[in-house]
């Protein structure tokens, strides 16, 4: 967002994430998709020397309005997962506030659509704490009841990006990054190649398909100094390397 009241751990400026896209692409990274990492495993493609994937969760309207035109600007590209409700929900009331607004299922067609933007499955309407936190397994709740409401919702979801855009997403975002240890077989089992996790690390690949069931991301904060920042992750995965 471009007001500066906004800005905070999960909120930074177009300006930032400009920076951000120069900074990864004066050394050397090459953005990749879930799709380049499912051809990796499974097809035997070869990832570029230095891959990162810039990812944005919940769909808010800044990804059409602020992320993809710096994406194309450059060249490069981002994965957004999203949630359905929320979608359904800006789509009926048109709402166009940047500041709290989702985008509507014309404007995820329209990122499916591009060359810069992959969509992936964020829940129907499992982002929210109420009786579970995301997704997670209730205290009393049986296997079958657990699998019901996960198909329910999340298959639901699946069907409706499919139907809106003609895309059929391939990896899920945990909500909130809540993790049951019951979730990952229900959602393998639902298809999923790949599941976004909130835990933070660098991903080493070597060619396991069950790496890509644990996938670790980095959240980029506002205030940060940008080159300690990011060198300090460089070197992480060096040593990981090692």
């Amino acid at each position: 967002l471009k007001d500066k009241k906004t800005w905070g751990k999960y909120v930074i400026s177009p300006d930032d994430f400009e920076k951000d896209l120069i900074y990864f692409i004066e050394n050397g990274y090459t953005t990749i998709t879930v799709q380049d990492l499912i051809d990796f495993e499974y097809n035997d493609k070869e990832l570029p020397d230095k891959p990162i994937m810039i990812t944005f969760d919940d769909g808010y309207l800044t990804s059409k309005v602020y992320v993809l035109p710096i994406l194309q600007k450059y060249n490069v590209k981002a994965v957004v997962s999203i949630v359905g409700e929320f979608t359904d929900r800006f789509t009926e009331n048109k709402d166009a506030g940047l500041s709290y607004a989702h985008m509507s299922w014309d404007d995820v067609r329209e990122l499916v659509n591009s060359e810069y933007i992959e969509i992936q499955n964020h829940s129907y309407n499992m982002h929210k704490i109420s009786e579970r936190k995301g997704i997670t397994k209730l205290r009393k709740e049986s296997l079958e009841d657990y699998r019901k409401a996960l198909n329910n919702d999340i298959l639901h979801m699946q069907d409706l990006i499919e139907k809106n855009t003609g895309y059929k997403p391939m990896a899920f975002t945990y909500p909130f990054g809540s993790i049951s240890k019951d979730a990952e077989p229900i959602l393998r089992d639902m298809g999923f190649l790949a599941l976004f996790t909130c835990n933070e690390g660098v991903n080493m690949l070597r060619g396991d398909k069950e790496e890509l069931f644990n996938l670790k991301r980095y959240n980029r904060p506002y205030g940060i100094d940008r080159d300690k920042f990011f060198s300090s992750k460089l070197i992480i995965a060096k040593k990981d390397e090692q």
